[in-house]
Parts: structure tokens; C-alpha cells; sequence
């Protein structure tokens, strides 16, 4: 029996090291301008949405797919939001919009997934309600891809948890906000 506990703890090293160093393929510790970039681009779309939060609740678009809605509202609604935290769910339909959309004559990108198909069940954005220097970005994804939750800060990956679904990722989502973004008072 004891040589099966160290497999199996084995086996779990090793799955925690293929996780690490997924994270550091992705993005290595320290500054790099693709993660500034990124981080960037979620700041500017918070920024762009926060006429439309209401701290301490994750709110959506009114326009959405009937499954879209239904995923917000049966799958999402668990997720505790601290009382000072912005969050937004970005719907795969909305997000093929804004990447794949342009006015009529401008170049339009070639989406790498189907609309009708999309590889997750959405992103959540998540910041502080009155500072965007840590934003928790949450992909629901599909396999065969994972679903994760990054952290960032100022420019940097800060942390990043890889899931095996979609409920494991919503069930610790309301843990990594609250770690990351609810103000020292509220973590008592």
C-alpha cells in the first residue's frame, strides 16, 4: 500500500511540473511585452466596460446566444465577486465580434474557430473597482484545451492556474478573486 500512495504522489509531482511548466512556456517569470500587451489589451477593455460593472457583480452583455445566457446564469451565478471587484463576462459570441468584425472594406482577420463552435464557454475579467493594475482573466475552455485563470500585474503574469474543467476553474474562481483583488480587510 505504501508503494502505491508514492506512485500516486509521484504521478501528482509530475503532473504539477507538466502544469509549471506549461505556465513558464507561456509566459516565463519577469517582464515581457506580450504579456504587458495583453495585460494591456484587458486593461483597455475593462476601462472601455466600466460604464457598464456594478462592483461586487459579475454582469454580462444584454445581447446573447440562447445557450450563452443559459451558461451565465445556471453555470456562473455561484461565483462570489468581493464587494470592491469589478467582473465581466465576455461571451464566446461577443468576443468572435470584436476580434473577427470590421467595417466593410477594412481586412477582416480569419477566425481560427467557428462562431457556431467556439473552443470555451467564455472569459472572465475580473479588477479591482477603481484600479486596473491586477486583472484576473479566466478562460473556460474546451478540451482539448484547459481551462485556466492568470493573474496579472503591471505587465506581468503574476500567477496562472490550469484546470481540468470548467467547473473546477468556477469553483476556485471565487477563492483566486478574492485572493488577488478584495482589499486586505475583506481577507480576514
Amino acid at each position: 500500500m505504501r508503494a502505491g500512495i508514492m506512485a500516486k504522489n509521484d504521478m501528482q509531482d509530475t503532473n504539477n511540473l507538466r502544469v509549471v511548466e506549461t505556465i513558464e512556456s507561456r509566459s516565463p517569470a519577469g517582464r515581457h511585452d506580450a504579456v504587458q500587451g495583453w495585460h494591456n489589451l484587458l486593461k483597455n477593455l475593462l476601462s472601455k466596460m466600466a460604464p457598464y460593472l456594478r462592483a461586487g457583480h459579475l454582469v454580462t452583455f444584454r445581447e446573447l446566444k440562447k445557450q450563452e445566457r443559459l451558461f451565465f446564469e445556471e453555470r456562473l451565478q455561484p461565483i462570489n465577486v468581493p464587494v470592491s471587484v469589478n467582473a465581466l463576462y465576455l461571451p464566446p459570441s461577443v468576443r468572435h465580434q470584436m476580434l473577427y468584425t470590421r467595417p466593410s472594406g477594412k481586412s477582416r482577420p480569419v477566425s481560427e474557430h467557428s462562431p457556431d463552435r467556439p473552443p470555451d464557454e467564455g472569459i472572465i475579467l475580473a479588477c479591482r473597482e477603481t484600479d486596473l493594475h491586477v486583472v484576473i482573466n479566466a478562460l473556460l475552455a474546451k478540451p482539448p484545451f484547459a481551462p485556466a485563470i492568470d493573474v496579472y500585474e503591471d505587465g506581468q503574469l503574476l500567477a496562472g492556474y490550469v484546470f481540468h474543467t470548467i467547473n473546477e476553474c468556477i469553483a476556485d474562481l471565487s477563492q483566486v478573486l478574492q485572493t488577488y483583488l478584495a482589499p486586505e480587510s475583506d481577507r480576514e
